[in-house]
């Protein structure tokens, strides 16, 4: 009897197992095929000629961020929208804040306790930094950052 109990527990447990890592990697399937998507029509449009990585950002409209070098060793950042036909915005790296001092313009203003990503994105009004953490309270917040000179966009606090 107690073999029969050992059995169903370990079939149980690597069941549970089988389950996770299968939800787990079917999730992020749309996620990592946006990015090698548009990580490819970046580098097909000529606006870049490698790429270091991609990262989605959903704002009024979303896009994926491609970061990386041009023909002339520029790194830039280029937003794919797929819906634009005549050609993908794009920014130079350069030309703007990091995303370290991004954090560190909120980081003056607010208690942040935990950084739980930096993304660079496209908004009507320009490229932003959003800035996602959490505070000392526990409560989840969103600051957008203009990509050109740090300024405050928008806040969303105390989620």
């Amino acid at each position: 009897m107690l073999n029969w109990i050992k059995f169903i527990v370990v079939f149980l447990l690597l069941l549970t197992s089988v389950i996770t890592v299968t939800v787990l990697y079917n999730a992020d399937k749309p996620f990592s095929s946006a990015e090698k998507t548009a990580t490819k029509s970046a580098i097909q449009s000529g606006q870049l000629v490698s790429a270091s990585s991609a990262t989605i950002f959903h704002g009024t409209v979303p896009v994926v961020t491609v970061f990386g070098v041009d023909g002339d060793g520029i790194e830039k950042a280029v937003f794919v929208d797929e819906k634009s036909k005549d050609g993908y915005k794009e920014v130079k790296l350069s030309e703007g804040i990091s995303a370290k001092k991004a954090v560190a313009n909120v980081k003056k203003e607010l208690d942040v306790k935990k950084v739980l990503h930096v993304t660079l994105g496209l908004e009507e009004e320009g490229p932003v930094w959003e800035v996602a953490f959490k505070s000392n309270s526990g409560k989840l917040n969103y600051v957008y950052v203009f990509f050109e000179d740090g300024q405050w966009w928008k806040r969303i606090l105390n989620l």
